[in-house]
């Protein structure tokens, strides 16, 4: 693991895909700049170019797609670069258009192949059809590694219970400071060499960071996800999914005179774990980005992915 110095002297470590030759920083940008997974608007074109931009500067080199946010990537981002990676969330489509959505997605990047493709564990385990189109595309040099999805219920399960799929080369992972019980399958992904990607690391783009942390998780029960959630009403489809994510003793990584921790201490708590490739982290500002990093120690903001 090679740690890249920030301008605010937060080490970001290069560390390994799985057995890729993908290297990547401890910390990637997540493919939606938005926050609330956007029922409040999102930042303008211009800021979210800013996002990109910077952090490209802070060594940031792993830019997730798949959201609609790629369009604004910047174009001095594009093109060939043996250092900087782009991952796509295709999630379970058809496997006659597999082709279509990669070729789009390169198109914009101006690029030859997706470093990381990222499928659903239920598409990819169910359709056959999908896998064989996968591996073709790898075959072909459009896809240089695929990342399963670890995002319902029962593809969480089976990562705890046996750990990542064999012919695959790397999960997508719900895991944080309140929701460990995928540990078990990190550690069995360090063990056969496959890459390991986080998301969820803030709780995911529920709640409000600051309301989030300072909840007693002890005594409020789902109920106050639905009440503190902007999405209000709509989020209780997704209770079971969200409680066990969002609540917990968040309030436990403040520093001595924090009110509330900044979000970079949840981030590097997750990174300490020595089988995480990288953490994917959605912000919806430069100054959102700049404390997930640790390069400002600025007051908390809203937001979190």
């Amino acid at each position: 693991m090679t740690p890249v110095q920030t301008e605010g002297g937060q080490a970001l470590e290069t560390r390994a895909f799985g057995s890729t030759d993908l290297q990547l920083r401890a910390m990637g940008l997540g493919g939606l700049l938005a926050r609330y997974e956007g029922i409040e608007g999102h930042p303008p074109p211009e800021e979210k170019r800013r996002i990109y931009l910077r952090a490209a500067e802070l060594g940031i080199n792993l830019f997730d797609t798949g959201y609609g946010d790629e369009i604004h990537i910047p174009d001095e981002l594009k093109g060939p670069d043996d250092e900087r990676y782009f991952s796509l969330k295709a999630g379970a489509p058809d496997a006659g258009q597999l082709e279509k959505i990669v070729d789009d997605n390169l198109r914009n990047l101006r690029r030859e192949a997706i470093d990381i493709l990222r499928i659903h564990h239920h598409a990819y385990m169910e359709n056959e059809d999908l896998r064989e189109r996968i591996a073709e595309l790898k075959l072909a040099g459009k896809v240089r590694a695929l990342c399963l999805i670890r995002h319902y219920r029962a593809a969480q399960e089976a990562y705890a219970r046996r750990g990542p799929e064999p012919d695959t080369d790397g999960d997508l992972v719900i895991y944080n400071y309140v929701c460990r019980w995928q540990e078990t399958g990190i550690d069995m992904a360090r063990q056969s060499g496959k890459g390991v990607l986080i998301m969820k690391a803030l709780g995911g783009q529920w709640l409000n960071w600051a309301e989030q942390v300072r909840t007693d998780w002890e005594i409020a029960d789902e109920e106050k996800v639905v009440r503190l959630a902007p999405l209000g009403e709509s989020i209780r489809r997704d209770l079971e999914l969200v409680y066990p994510i969002v609540s917990g003793p968040w309030g436990e990584l403040a520093r001595p005179g924090e009110d509330v921790p900044l979000t970079s201490r949840a981030i590097e708590w997750v990174q300490r774990n020595v089988g995480v490739s990288s953490v994917l982290v959605a912000v919806a500002s430069v100054e959102e980005l700049e404390e997930a990093t640790g390069v400002a120690e600025a007051s908390p903001v809203a937001g979190g992915s």
